[in-house]
């Protein structure tokens, strides 16, 4: 967590929000059954659990109510595994599939989601990305209440407030789009960040890089986490590289001081947005 007032950080880019009717478009999750816009192809074994697929088909055509970052009112969330599907019966992950739609439905109508998608992390731990308002982080957890692949512990859902840093996220609100891949890279709290005292002076450099990035047209989207999850997760940052080079991205991050220093230590797999959602 970086429970930090952020003071110095300047020249936070605040996510782009705009008031419009929702738009809702009618799919399955590609796991369970056909989609009318193309995705990105994964192996088999991936594929175990992708309701997150579904979830980028409504979470990027819906618009979302406008909250500065400085509330701490939006929340990032990482979905993870939970336990295994192997041995529930089709009919009834696709009863769970259609109240998952229906959850993010409701969330639609309640302007609490931003945008969502897909990630192919290779360890399998974390499936998706998802961004949503709420008022505190008890009641961004009650919002994934009515999803059985959450309140059942097939996903788990993992939140954080955070502050953007730089670039935008964008609704995209027609309904002929594409999924565009790019690098997510989420920072952790490394072993030799153990003392409190040094979080802004960490804070200060991690926003600087970010900064430089955007400036270079490598960052699409940084953010650092602004306070304690809901689990105690020792993530504290997360990035979003425009491309699908993931070795030139490591090869960028590992030169970073903070991580030789293992301050931070990262991890760097691709995502999956609707095209357009990053500025």
């Amino acid at each position: 967590m970086w429970a930090l007032p952020l003071r110095s950080v300047t020249g936070a880019l605040k996510s782009s929000r705009k008031s419009r009717a929702p738009i809702f478009l009618q799919a399955t999750c590609p796991c369970h059954g056909y989609l009318r816009h193309p995705v990105p192809s994964f192996r088999k074994e991936q594929m175990q659990l992708y309701p997150i697929f579904a979830i980028v088909l409504i979470a990027t055509l819906v618009p979302v109510r406008g909250a500065s970052a400085d509330e701490n009112r939006d929340y990032f969330v990482f979905l993870t595994t939970g336990k295994s599907t192997q041995g529930v019966a089709a009919e009834v992950i696709q009863q769970k599939q259609n109240a998952h739609l229906e959850n993010f439905r409701r969330l639609a109508k309640l302007d609490s989601l931003t945008i969502a998608g897909p990630c192919s992390d290779p360890d399998k731990k974390t499936r998706g990305i998802v961004v949503i308002h709420a008022d505190s982080i008890a009641d961004a957890e009650s919002k994934f209440l009515p999803d059985p692949y959450v309140s059942e512990g097939f996903m788990k859902a993992e939140l954080h407030p955070f502050k953007t840093i730089a670039g935008k996220l964008h609704l995209v609100t027609s309904e002929d789009f594409t999924m565009e891949e790019s690098v997510i890279v989420i920072a952790s709290r490394g072993k030799k960040w153990t003392d409190r005292s040094q979080d802004e002076a960490v804070a200060q450099d991690y926003a600087r890089f970010a900064k430089k990035q955007f400036d270079d047209g490598k960052l699409g989207f940084a953010a650092l986490f602004t306070g304690k999850s809901n689990n105690d997760s020792s993530r504290v940052a997360v990035m979003l590289f425009r491309g699908k080079d993931i070795e030139s991205t490591l090869k960028l991050l590992q030169a970073n001081q903070l991580v030789r220093d293992e301050k931070l230590t990262i991890q760097a797999f691709p995502q999956y947005l609707a095209k357009g959602a990053i500025e």
